[in-house]
């Protein structure tokens, strides 16, 4: 069966056309052109039987998704999150209230390793999820990215401005304001890395896994985990009726 996955997030609707476990194309569409309208699905969407979406992106990208795979004869199901699947257990006392991108991400890394890991979903906002090695979730937090760190300096610091960014960024020292800033970030994160590997050394916990759009970056300063991009698109297969 030909199964198309879409991640929905604030930045980004990524997605991808399965039959069985191969992938046959992926790709990703701006989120803010989705909700205004301003895009096409790509042709390859009509090819798929059903399709299984997280979303986190609000109603404008919900009734998109739903007009346009309707219209292409596609069977459409927005996951839920729910109290336990599968062996993995939320803390939440109202699981509904979790992002569902955190759920779906969970579930992924607790069916690979069925073993303790800790999630780390480095997206517009920032996101830390532990499970133990019984599947128990044993919380999480929620912070700013990297974009956000950065307007928030611009809209905050009338002193903090740059016309120029930098070339590369790095964990060193910066001598632009742009590269402080830039470098400023990615030292926070690094640094929340390092922590998070203290707490799961704590919490018995062996995996720690990078995903969202910052990952990649985050892991090559790092070094910390393992970068899985693909995490929450990995995570709907778990998803199927019933």
């Amino acid at each position: 069966m030909r199964q198309l996955e879409i991640d929905a997030g604030n930045t980004f609707v990524k997605w991808r056309l399965r039959d069985n476990r191969e992938v046959i194309q992926e790709g990703r569409l701006l989120t803010a052109q989705v909700r205004d309208g301003d895009v096409q699905p790509p042709p390859v969407w009509g090819q798929a039987e059903q399709a299984k979406v997280a979303s986190v992106a609000g109603d404008a990208v919900h009734d998109w998704l739903v007009g346009v795979l309707v219209a292409l004869d596609v069977c459409v199901d927005f996951v839920q999150v729910s109290a336990q699947r599968y062996g993995l257990k939320n803390a939440y006392e109202q699981p509904l209230q979790m992002g569902v991108d955190r759920w779906v991400a969970m579930l992924a890394a607790w069916q690979q390793t069925r073993q303790g890991v800790c999630v780390v979903d480095a997206g517009s906002a920032v996101t830390v999820d532990f499970v133990d090695t019984q599947g128990q979730h044993l919380g999480g937090y929620i912070m700013p990215g990297l974009r956000l760190l950065q307007d928030s300096l611009l809209g905050s610091t009338a002193g903090v401005r740059w016309s120029k960014l930098p070339e590369d960024y790095s964990l060193l020292p910066g001598s632009s304001t742009a590269a402080c800033v830039y470098n400023g970030g990615y030292y926070l994160l690094a640094a929340l890395l390092q922590r998070v590997k203290m707490d799961c050394a704590a919490y018995g916990i062996d995996h720690i896994i990078l995903t969202g759009g910052d990952a990649a970056e985050l892991y090559r300063q790092s070094q910390i985990g393992r970068l899985q991009e693909s995490l929450v698109l990995d995570g709907l297969q778990w998803f199927g009726e019933g």
